[in-house]
């Protein structure tokens, strides 16, 4: 078994972990964001059923609606987020360029998937979702600095969340990026399938961090 694909395994298997977890903790009382944080989940399935499903030479739908149903489920992730962030700094600063933001960006990520659908260029759309999170996390962060200095971090639910998404997101722009620029030849199929490996494994990362989250809410400081 290639290593990309038995990272895709494993992802998938932490993600399932993670869904079970949120059922486990789905009658606890938790902050309001965690909505947000279980249809995240639920999309990160879909994401990896279809990967699973690109496997399968059965699979009788074309590379194109693959793509178009990954970027779609991107997309959708992008949007559980920012409303994570909204919800999550709704009393700072921060709220209204968080709004400004997602309305900017959802525009510009619905027109680059339509363009890679009409023509053969590679794009890759989850750039601008992970730029932009890294900016959410910035704000978080600034606000926790501003107005929580005394938050015991360990057992912060919001903490180890946006602490994933940052993680996830610092690995997963640069190397998004550095995609388009490898060739497309078979000859570097390798390379390119183990680069979008260090992809997948961060966002393993990230799913770890959310498992921990919820294992937070069993204490009395979950913000």
């Amino acid at each position: 078994m290639k290593l990309h694909y038995f990272i895709v395994l494993l992802g998938t298997a932490v993600i399932v972990i993670s869904f079970f977890t949120a059922l486990a903790f789905i009658k606890k009382a938790k902050p309001a964001y965690y909505k947000y944080i279980f249809a995240f989940i639920i999309m990160g399935l879909l994401l990896c059923l279809n990967t699973i499903a690109s496997k399968n030479y059965t699979w009788r739908y074309g590379l194109k609606t693959r793509i178009f149903i990954e970027q779609v489920l991107v997309l959708l992730q992008f949007i559980m987020f920012a409303f994570f962030f909204l919800e999550l700094l709704k009393n700072s600063v921060f709220a209204k360029k968080i709004k400004w933001i997602l309305l900017i960006s959802t525009p510009v990520l619905i027109g680059l998937t339509l363009i890679v659908q009409i023509t053969n260029v590679e794009i890759r759309s989850s750039n601008i979702p992970y730029l932009v999170q890294l900016v959410f996390c910035f704000f978080y962060l600034r606000d926790l600095m501003n107005n929580k200095p005394t938050l015991l971090l360990v057992h912060s639910s919001a903490f180890w969340l946006v602490m994933g998404i940052f993680f996830s997101s610092g690995i997963g722009f640069p190397v998004s990026s550095l995609m388009p620029f490898i060739s497309k030849n078979q000859v570097y199929a390798d390379l390119r399938f183990q680069i979008f490996s260090i992809q997948n494994m961060s966002l393993i990362i990230m799913y770890l961090f959310i498992i921990k989250s919820y294992v937070c809410l069993k204490h009395p400081q979950n913000l």
